[in-house]
């Protein structure tokens, strides 16, 4: 067990040293979202801000580290040496930064509980963010390995990001991911949920079909 925690711990380091201050930028994302849950007084009408806030300052960076991770191999030709490495430890990349970033939605939400009362989060807004979550993972990787270029992947998702915010989802008639009000279990919120379920299982085909392809070289 000692031994698995310092191969998980290694792996952090090594990821730290290789995407350099990239790496921290999630990390100030969750304590900006947690200072504004906690530290921003709001009125009863403008409580559910906070949950914007937790599904579009964090959980957009769920897919950050993956991007920089795997982005390596699109770099100065790498990808036929690297790629044997990467596709080995691709589940377990997957597994601690999808558990990391679920931890700090969990630790988002018991903020906002503890600030507001248990009643103020509908146990829907914790499924959608968990979905929410695993859908910028897998779109964060899908968007690399089609793209193939860290650069326009990060652009793609901030672009998408910050228009379904800034406008609350009524600006492109492209599918609306966020919760902008308090949900109801409706055929509306069904039919979102299970887009984005739909989603997250695309975009991680995507994903490990290019990747078990990057043997390839590329075009």
């Amino acid at each position: 067990m000692r031994a698995y925690i310092e191969w998980i711990r290694a792996a952090f380091v090594f990821d730290r040293k290789t995407m350099g201050g990239a790496c921290f930028v999630p990390p100030v994302m969750f304590i900006l979202s947690l200072l504004l849950i906690l530290l921003v007084a709001r009125k009863p009408s403008s409580i559910y801000d906070n949950v914007i806030i937790i599904q579009g300052l964090f959980i957009p960076f769920s897919g950050w580290h993956l991007i920089y991770r795997f982005g390596e191999l699109y770099e100065d030709g790498a990808q036929e040496t690297l790629i044997p490495y990467y596709r080995q430890w691709f589940g377990i990349d997957i597994v601690r930064y999808s558990f990391i970033h679920l931890l700090g939605v969990a630790m988002l939400s018991g903020a906002f509980m503890w600030r507001y009362g248990i009643t103020s989060l509908s146990f829907l807004n914790l499924i959608h963010f968990i979905l929410l979550t695993f859908f910028y993972l897998f779109f964060s990787t899908a968007s690399l390995v089609l793209t193939k270029n860290t650069n326009i992947a990060l652009t793609i998702i901030f672009l998408y990001t910050v228009l379904e915010v800034a406008t609350l989802g009524t600006f492109m008639p492209w599918p609306h991911i966020f919760l902008f009000e308090p949900p109801v279990w409706e055929p509306m919120l069904i039919s979102k949920f299970i887009m984005l379920t739909l989603s997250i299982f695309l975009a991680a085909f995507i994903t490990i079909v290019w990747i078990s392809k990057g043997d390839r070289k590329p075009q």
